[in-house]
């Protein structure tokens, strides 16, 4: 996704002399497995203890199984701290406001035996057809959608941004969860209006800052219609990074 790369390379040229100056090599920048994106449900939260017991995971190895059985597709426990920040529809909210249900994609790094979450991306609500004015922590960005719509949410890699019929094609689609109009791995056309944007850590870009080969994780609703429209998007990875 395109953002301000020139002051970013620049930075990231002065930390890479930093390092090198100080280590002689990349190895402090970068290490080894040190950061991931680790994207799971939401099971239950644990306040006491200041951590959050995430199933169907995927993006993590077994030395990140602290408490869980470790290798996609398990169960992982990662902590939060005051600084952690959860993310949805450009708006920032607690960890503990995290419900049962709850898809998220946890930027982590592993401190000793624990996964620390620096922010978290919530890229499915578990109550999202909850109606305007409802206690649900999390409240739609549009109050257009019908509160008896279909909601689901699909991963693809961007093809291409039409930004005269406000669509986005996604090759290699994968349904993380609800309805199912078309089969995994299937070319998508999703429509979006001109006030969508795109999340990507807290921070929310122009639709039309999406490039070919970004990979988002869309929340969808289907007004009865063929047409899926998007309720939320998330980056997950940018092509140039």
């Amino acid at each position: 996704m395109r953002t301000t790369k020139v002051i970013a390379a620049a930075a990231f040229a002065l930390l890479v002399v930093a390092a090198c100056s100080s280590s002689g090599g990349y190895g402090d920048i970068f290490g080894t497995n040190s950061r991931y994106d680790i994207r799971g449900t939401v099971d239950s939260v644990d306040t006491s203890s200041r951590s959050i017991w995430l199933t169907n995971t995927s993006g993590y190895n077994n030395s990140l199984a602290s408490g869980g059985s470790g290798g996609n597709g398990s169960a992982v426990r990662v902590y939060y701290n005051d600084k952690t920040t959860v993310n949805f529809n450009g708006r920032t909210y607690r960890p503990q406001d995290l419900e049962r249900g709850d898809e998220v994609v946890v930027h982590a790094a592993q401190s000793g035996t624990q996964v620390v979450a620096d922010s978290m991306d919530v890229t499915y609500n578990s109550r999202g057809t909850m109606t305007s004015g409802s206690t649900n922590p999390y409240p739609s960005s549009s109050s257009t959608y019908p509160s008896n719509s279909n909601y689901s949410t699909i991963r693809g890699t961007v093809r291409s941004v039409d930004t005269y019929n406000r669509t986005i094609t996604l090759d290699s689609t994968s349904w993380i969860s609800g309805f199912r109009s078309t089969t995994n791995g299937s070319v998508m056309t999703i429509s979006y209006d001109t006030n969508a944007r795109v999340d990507y850590n807290g921070t929310l870009y122009p639709v039309t800052n999406l490039e070919r080969g970004d990979v988002v994780e869309v929340q969808v609703v289907n007004n009865g219609s063929s047409n899926n429209f998007a309720q939320s998007i998330v980056l997950v990875r940018d092509v140039n990074r």
